[in-house]
């Protein structure tokens, strides 16, 4: 493997690589590529299906350089931000890596027109899932790219990444998106992992990109959800046996909002996974086995790192195994103390009142939460849990 391409690997992960290097899932050829501060070294392996529980714990991280995809961009609009949206479109409309741009105006008051893109209306506004379906229908590119109109600026990374959707098994995917001044609550972070219904269940629609083939074989956009169909299409993707991304190397910049407002989207988050568990297969709400002891947080990814080095034993030497199973260590005690504050918040904060036990356990994660996270971020897994919560408790 040449310098250029491993410098490349690099530089397309260069949060995680800058704190103990990961190792990169090279999809070209089914190949890995060990990258943990040592010479790059490569092996082969036929599936990347088979190393799910590492991708998701970014001990592997996907990369790619086959070939770029054809790639349809699909907005859909309602009433957009007046100050980005037309500078966003005409960016896509002029970039050489984009075949196409359409976009699905959703009844806007005043009709939106662009010279350059195809532009679709719907004089009833049908929501967003139904908009992306219009788009997509209407598009010809291998990749579908959905963008959300209060999207400011997109990464160019963003379209070296899509050449991971030429895999056949990694089907979609989705970038960092952050606001500018402050946390986002569409901000997963900077640490690379997959859809397994622990360290993530789901992928936000705001910028995601899709496989054609497999978007149509699911059916697309649930056009019955105004809230969570992101959420409901990645985990009927995830149940057919794909693998959905996400993929932080690029930056996507979203529309600053006020704080109340991010807060209350957080909650309509919460409240729209809580909606659809019984719609999907993933974990997406709180399981008994899920009971959030001290032991948990530390002795399960303490196993998880063991397993992972015996797993790579003969593929790596023994500073890479120890490198990786300290990343997949670090990786797996912030999953496992975030799940408990973004899904279990609400009630452990209630029970903890009257518990020792909890009140140790929820301190914990709480300290480790506000010291990976930060205040603004906990404060959205908080404001995220009350809306889960909420949901729960009016169906029951």
């Amino acid at each position: 493997m040449s310098d250029q391409t491993a410098k490349r690997s690099v530089r397309l992960d260069r949060e995680l690589g800058q704190r103990l290097g990961p190792l990169i899932l090279d999809s070209r050829g089914g190949a890995i590529l060990a990258i943990t501060g040592d010479i790059p070294r490569h092996f082969d392996t036929d599936n990347p299906g088979n190393y799910r529980s590492l991708i998701a714990a970014g001990v592997l991280v996907p990369s790619s350089r086959s070939r770029a995809p054809s790639v349809s961009v699909v907005i859909p609009a309602r009433n957009p931000p007046a100050d980005s949206f037309e500078s966003l479109v005409q960016s896509l409309v002029i970039s050489p890596l984009v075949s196409e741009v359409i976009v699905v105006d959703d009844a806007s008051e005043h009709p939106l027109e662009f010279d350059n893109a195809l532009v679709l209306r719907n004089e009833v506004a049908l929501g967003p899932g139904a908009a992306r379906n219009l788009g997509a229908l209407r598009s010809t590119g291998e990749v579908l790219l959905f963008i959300d109109a209060d999207i400011i600026s997109l990464d160019e990374e963003l379209f070296t990444s899509l050449r991971l959707l030429t895999n056949h098994q990694i089907v979609a995917l989705a970038p960092r998106v952050i606001e500018e001044g402050h946390p986002s609550p569409l901000d997963l972070g900077p640490s690379p992992t997959m859809v397994d219904g622990k360290h993530l269940n789901h992928l936000p629609g705001a910028v995601l990109a899709i496989d054609r083939q497999s978007f149509e074989a699911v059916g697309g956009f649930a056009e019955d959800l105004r809230l969570g169909e992101d959420v409901d299409l990645i985990n009927r993707l995830c149940h057919a046996g794909q693998l959905a991304i996400y993929a932080p190397g690029s930056i996507c910049v979203h529309h600053p909002q006020p704080l109340a407002t991010r807060l209350i989207k957080a909650a309509r988050y919460g409240y729209s996974v809580g909606h659809l568990r019984k719609r999907t297969a993933l974990t997406l709400t709180p399981k008994l086995r899920d009971a959030p002891f001290l032991l948990w947080i530390t002795l399960a990814p303490l196993a998880t790192a063991t397993l992972a080095a015996f797993r790579l034993r003969s593929r790596l030497t023994g500073s890479q195994q120890i490198k990786a199973s300290i990343l997949l260590l670090d990786q797996q005690v912030v999953a496992n103390a975030s799940l408990i504050v973004r899904q279990l918040g609400l009630p452990m904060a209630l029970t903890s009142l009257v518990s020792r036990r909890l009140r140790r356990s929820f301190t914990a994660a709480m300290t480790i939460e506000l010291l990976h996270q930060g205040p603004t971020a906990t404060l959205y897994d908080l404001a995220y849990s009350l809306g889960l919560w909420l949901s729960i408790t009016l169906e029951h």
